[in-house]
């Protein structure tokens, strides 16, 4: 079998590579890197039938195999994968698969029994019968160790625990969260009375209520034979009506629940179940309620990978129209935008244009929703909004074209929050329009106030807005800070003085606005990270649990 590790060739860290491995900067990968360069989920490498294949995973710098950008391919011995200035060495080996691994043979058990002559005697058939329970048994552990698909596992298991006690009927039963049985569709299987099993139809399967419901209970396994006369299961009316004259029923155990149920019964005289199958019917449930939460567990680690690579490609589609470079050309005016992304990346944005020579815009928004339909609605928003500020000055206008756009293809719900203001750099003059979105704070000498309240719903909601535009006067040396709701509903925990319970206080408005008041004067770029420091200090040990957005402009004619 082949054996690969990387190596770090700067600090000499060597990382085996079993069936998968992934490379990145996130703390839950496989190889952890700390380079500036490397995505959270960069690189992604995978065994596949004794070859060792690797893929970028959507990363914002891309990945060097041996000085050449590539995107996926098959990794060598002595390859070298580059991401940033961090170079991986690939070592593969041939491991010889030890001998004690090695399949068995299709008996668990081979034995020989020598009388005191050394004649070899005759084995009775009562050690068969358990030499072929036993193997059944590791038949059946051993496909539980080669799958984690759930349907699959369920229907494998079922099928070798009827052969193993040439079962009738069989199915397997998962509960709900209201305690009902569901039979799971490929795991209802009918013998033709000749060896040979055939799937049956769920919806015609019926079984005992009295039997199911004890196990369910109880967590107990049950084996019902219809000659106990005592029994309290032969007054059952289902038992009666179905005709049955043996059941097996055992739980799917999990660590702390019963996950459903294994049930084998027979119609038939001459196919009683006995002690011996509720052992083994039993063994298998433990074990294959244990296997099924594993497949559970497996799909959604998986699951959570896939939604972390979707954040990656949201935060890569993100990053990639938010604006890098900042004006500084025209003396008249400074500034400078930035988002903090939270785990889950959400849609804000911030853009700047100047539409006229003496007219500078800033707009600011948020899609609602995470993940890459956001990102890609940004996109589109973004794009829209630098076509419909060139041609149009008012701000409302511009929110109004935005809107129909966005309304006429939102699907489940889709919207968004939006503040556009333009300045005039002569005379100071400030207009502005808002779409749901909080007002925008003016800093000046004298302290802070707020401007441009929400005239009208969020974008994408209605198909007419009722968005007007609101003017004001922006003095020499003030400034504007555009914000998303991650800032002002940053939260921090507190204890209540009587009930000693925490309970979650969030920055707000008055927060903001106090951060912000020393930073008169100060270009935007510190009054931002300024912002920044005092969100952080507020939430500590936490961090916030929203995109923290923000942009700022100071006016200096």
């Amino acid at each position: 079998m082949l054996q690969g590790y990387l190596v770090v060739e700067k600090d000499g860290r060597r990382v085996p590579i079993f069936s998968e491995l992934t490379v990145g900067r996130t703390q839950d990968s496989g190889l952890v890197i700390e380079d500036t360069a490397a995505s959270r989920r960069h690189v992604e490498i995978k065994q596949n039938g004794g070859r060792m294949l690797w893929r970028d995973l959507g990363s914002t710098n891309g990945t060097m195999i041996n000085g050449s950008r590539m995107l996926a391919g098959e990794l060598k011995d002595g390859d070298r994968i580059q991401i940033g200035e961090t170079v991986l060495s690939v070592h593969l080996e041939t491991a010889e698969r030890d001998s004690s691994q090695k399949k068995p043979d299709s008996r668990l058990f081979s034995e020989t029994i020598l009388n005191l002559s050394g004649e070899v005697e005759a084995q009775s058939g009562e050690s068969d019968k358990a030499t072929a329970l036993l193997e059944a048994v590791y038949q059946v552990v051993n496909d539980i160790a080669d799958n984690d698909d759930p349907g699959t596992l369920m229907h494998r298991i079922l099928e070798t625990t009827l052969r193993a006690i040439s079962g009738q009927r069989g199915a397997i039963f998962l509960s709900n969260e209201g305690g009902e049985l569901e039979p799971l569709p490929a795991c209802c299987v009918a013998s033709d009375g000749a060896g040979g099993l055939s799937p049956a139809a769920p919806m015609a399967f019926q079984v005992s209520s009295t039997v199911t419901q004890r196990v369910l209970r109880h967590g107990e396994s049950v084996l019902f034979q219809d000659s106990d006369a005592d029994s309290e299961f032969n007054a059952s009316a289902s038992i009666m009506s179905l005709q049955l004259r043996s059941i097996l029923c055992v739980p799917l155990r999990a660590k702390d629940k019963i996950l459903g149920l294994l049930y084998i019964d027979s119609n038939r005289d001459d196919q009683k179940y006995n002690h011996d199958h509720l052992l083994l019917a039993a063994a298998v449930g433990n074990s294959a309620g244990i296997a099924l939460e594993n497949a559970r567990m497996h799909r959604q680690m998986l699951d959570k990978q896939r939604i972390e690579q979707e954040i990656e490609t949201a935060w890569t589609i993100q990053e990639g129209f938010l604006i890098k470079d900042w004006p500084n050309s025209d003396p008249r005016y400074a500034v400078y935008g930035e988002t903090r992304p939270a785990k889950t990346v959400g849609g804000d944005f911030y853009d700047v244009v100047q539409p006229a020579p003496d007219v500078v815009g800033l707009l600011i928004g948020d899609v609602s929703g995470k993940g890459v339909p956001a990102a890609l609605t940004m996109a589109q928003l973004l794009a829209e909004f630098r076509l419909f500020a060139r041609d149009s000055i008012s701000p409302a206008t511009v929110l109004k074209r935005l809107n129909e756009n966005l309304a006429r293809r939102s699907r489940r719900g889709l919207f968004c929050t939006l503040s556009y203001l333009t300045l005039d750099l002569k005379t100071g003059a400030l207009t502005c329009a808002n779409a749901g979105h909080s007002p925008l704070l003016i800093i000046a000498r004298e302290g802070t106030s707020y401007f441009c309240e929400a005239s009208g719903p969020p974008a994408g909601i209605l198909p007419d807005g009722p968005w007007h535009d609101e003017g004001a006067v922006l003095n020499p040396g003030e400034s504007l800070l555009l914000y998303t709701d991650g800032i002002v509903e940053a939260r921090s925990m507190t204890t209540r003085v009587h009930s000693h319970e925490a309970e979650p206080v969030e920055f707000e408005s008055s927060g903001l606005s106090e951060a912000a008041k020393p930073c008169y004067g100060r270009p935007p770029l510190e009054l931002i990270a300024a912002i920044n420091a005092q969100v952080k200090r507020f939430c500590a040990p936490a961090q916030p649990h929203d995109d923290c957005t923000m942009i700022a402009l100071r006016y200096t004619p």
